[in-house]
């Protein structure tokens, strides 16, 4: 991602007037002089069905849909144009939703796409909500997903790093994560900090755990040795980075258990996290750490797409 995200493509949810996602991609925008370009993807299965409507009925009826969606559009990008934000709208008929963003992020290629993510129980909420993890999966360019809470003056962010990790031997995935955060940091004037949830394990409990035996985790110098060859490993990856050393943060535990919790407890805003890519056939078995930990944060969550595994 360069410096500059250049577009940012603002994923709204037809409809909706109130929606966060829109000032915080204003934010950013103010603060990396990139443009804003304002999407909805519409589709209404009523209109997917063709028993009721003839052929021509049926598009004028999408096409009157389209109309009222890419006026909404327009009434928001207006005002935004006046302040001098340079700002493009396009609402398209697509389904399912993550096809339709990630047609856009092909033809507008924008540097980061944002878009709403919450818990609120509707037909059009569970469909978003669906899009979030697909999005993830598949994306290309960096997606941070929001909530409907406001950032302070000063966010906070956090890059969570995982050193070591298996699909990640070259640390490629840490890296974009902590400069993701940095240059995040940049556009907004938050606050950064690096996080890193390890797990104190040796190779005699790798050996028990292989064994079915339960675990605990080490106490004493053991437990001391873990943590410190764990912030090692962190130190390392900030060398070429401008997060200061005193900026990391270490948390005992699997990070889908412990992040939740350290950014509720820290104030963070925004949660920097990485996919591992991983082939269809994985996909569709194993979930990521951060598709797991979008189901338990409460702060938005910012994500970047990592090589192939």
């Amino acid at each position: 991602m360069d410096a500059n995200p250049g577009c940012i493509l603002v994923v709204l949810e037809p409809g909706v007037e109130r929606q966060s996602v829109l000032d915080k991609a204003v934010r950013i925008a103010a603060g990396s002089r990139a443009s804003l370009r304002l999407f909805c993807c519409s589709h209404d299965p009523r209109l997917a069905a063709r028993l009721m409507l003839s052929p021509a009925s049926l598009s004028a009826a999408r096409a009157a849909c389209l109309g009222r969606h890419r006026d909404w559009l327009e009434s928001i990008a207006v005002p935004l144009r006046d302040k001098g934000h340079r700002v493009e709208t396009e609402a398209v008929w697509d389904a399912p939703l993550h096809a339709g963003i990630l047609t856009e992020v092909g033809l507008a290629r924008p540097g980061l796409v944002m878009k709403g993510s919450g818990w609120q129980e509707s037909a059009m909420r569970r469909l978003f909500s669906h899009a979030d993890w697909r999005l993830m999966q598949s994306c290309p360019v960096p997606v941070l997903l929001t909530r409907e809470t406001d950032w302070p003056m000063q966010a906070r962010v956090a890059a969570a790093v995982d050193p070591g990790h298996p699909g990640d031997p070259a640390a490629v995935l840490d890296h974009a994560i902590l400069s993701l955060a940095e240059r995040f940091a940049a556009w907004t004037g938050a606050s950064a900090s690096v996080v890193h949830a390890y797990m104190p394990m040796d190779r005699a409990m790798l050996a028990a755990a292989a064994a079915g035996m339960g675990l605990s985790a080490p106490s004493g110098p053991a437990g001391e040795e873990m943590r410190r060859a764990a912030g090692e490993a962190v130190h390392e990856l900030l060398a070429g980075h401008a997060l200061p050393p005193g900026a990391v943060r270490l948390v005992e535990g699997a990070a889908v258990d412990v992040l939740p919790a350290w950014c509720t407890e820290n104030g963070i805003d925004v949660l920097v996290a990485g996919v591992v890519s991983r082939s269809r056939l994985a996909e569709a078995i194993v979930g990521s750490t951060a598709e797991r930990l979008l189901e338990r944060v409460s702060c938005d969550l910012l994500v970047v797409r990592g090589p192939l595994a």
